[in-house]
C-alpha cells in the first residue's frame, strides 16, 4: 500500500509543472469556460472564482481514437490512456470529433483548448487552438491576421491585446468579406449552453457588453471522479484504490487550463 501512495503522489506531482508570470495588469473583463459536455458532478466550479462556467450537454466526445482504435467503455482503462496521455481515449480526447447539439460546433469541429477573445461588441479579435498548453499570461501568443499569400498567421501577446481592448477601449471593424474558415472579426456562432443549475443563456449574448471577454472550450469527462483518488486507501485493495487516484488525475489534467487561467491572469496559484 505504500508503494501504491507514493506512485500515487507522483501522479499528482506530474500534473503541478508550470511557470507563474504573475498577475496581468489589463486582464478580461469576463473569462468564460465552456464545457464540451455535461456537468461532472463531482467537479466543485466554486474553486476557480473567476470564472464563468457554462455546459453543453446535448454535446458528447467521439470514442474514435483513429489509429489508436475505439476507446475503451471502461471508464478504468479511459482513466490510464487519459492520465497517461497514450491509447484511444487520449487521442480522442485531443481531436475534434463530438456528436449531438449544437450541431455547428458539431460541423465545424470545435476542440478542447479553441479559445477566443472577443471586443465588448461581440466580435472576435484572437484565437488559439491551442489553449490545453497555453499559460495564459501576458507572453501567450493569439492569432490576429492570416496572411493569404503567405498561408501563416500573425500573433499578439494576449497582454497587449488586452491593453489595446480594456485600457485604450477599440473594438474591431466587420471586414466586407468574411473568411469562412475563421471566426476573426465576426460573431461566434449562435447556440445555447447551459449553467450548473441547468438555466439556457445566449453565448453570442454572453460575448458581447464587455470591454474584453475570454472565451475558453474544454473537455471534461462527465464521468471521472475528481475525489476519490484523494481519499485514504486504507482498506481498500491496491488495485481498486489505483484505479481510483488514475481517474482523479486524469480529471485533474484535464481542467489543467483552469489553473493556468487563474494564475496567468488573475495571479492565482491554486492548491491542487
Amino acid at each position: 500500500m505504500k508503494t501504491m501512495k507514493t506512485m500515487a503522489i507522483l501522479f499528482t506531482a506530474l500534473l503541478m509543472v508550470g511557470v507563474s508570470f504573475g498577475q496581468m495588469k489589463y486582464k478580461p473583463s469576463k473569462v468564460i469556460v465552456v464545457v464540451l459536455g455535461p456537468k461532472n458532478p463531482t467537479f466543485d466550479e466554486s474553486k476557480f472564482s473567476d470564472l464563468h462556467f457554462y455546459y453543453l450537454p446535448g454535446l458528447k466526445l467521439s470514442k474514435d481514437g483513429g489509429i489508436y482504435g475505439k476507446a475503451s467503455k471502461n471508464k478504468k482503462k479511459n482513466a490510464w490512456s487519459s492520465v497517461l496521455g497514450v491509447g484511444a481515449t487520449s487521442h480522442a480526447e485531443a481531436t475534434q470529433n463530438y456528436s449531438g447539439e449544437p450541431a455547428i460546433l458539431v460541423e465545424k469541429h470545435i476542440s478542447s483548448g479553441t479559445a477566443y477573445i472577443f471586443d465588448k461588441n461581440g466580435l472576435v479579435n484572437a484565437e488559439t487552438f491551442n489553449g490545453r498548453q497555453e499559460s495564459f499570461n501576458n507572453q501567450t501568443k493569439f492569432m490576429v491576421h492570416f496572411k493569404k499569400m503567405k498561408r501563416s498567421w500573425e500573433s499578439e501577446t494576449f497582454g497587449n491585446l488586452m491593453k489595446s481592448l480594456v485600457k485604450k477601449g477599440e473594438t474591431m471593424k466587420p471586414p466586407k468579406k468574411y473568411n469562412t474558415s475563421h471566426l476573426l472579426e465576426r460573431k461566434i456562432y449562435a447556440f445555447q449552453v447551459t449553467d450548473a443549475k441547468g438555466d439556457a443563456f445566449d453565448i453570442q449574448n454572453l460575448t458581447k457588453g464587455n470591454s474584453a471577454t475570454l472565451l475558453v472550450f474544454l473537455y471534461i469527462n462527465p464521468e471521472f471522479d475528481f475525489n476519490k483518488g484523494k481519499e485514504s486507501g486504507a482498506g481498500k485493495k491496491g488495485k481498486d484504490y489505483m484505479n481510483q487516484v488514475a481517474q482523479t488525475a486524469a480529471a485533474d489534467k484535464q481542467i489543467a487550463p483552469l489553473y493556468n487561467l487563474e494564475k496567468g491572469i488573475f495571479g492565482k496559484k491554486l492548491k491542487r
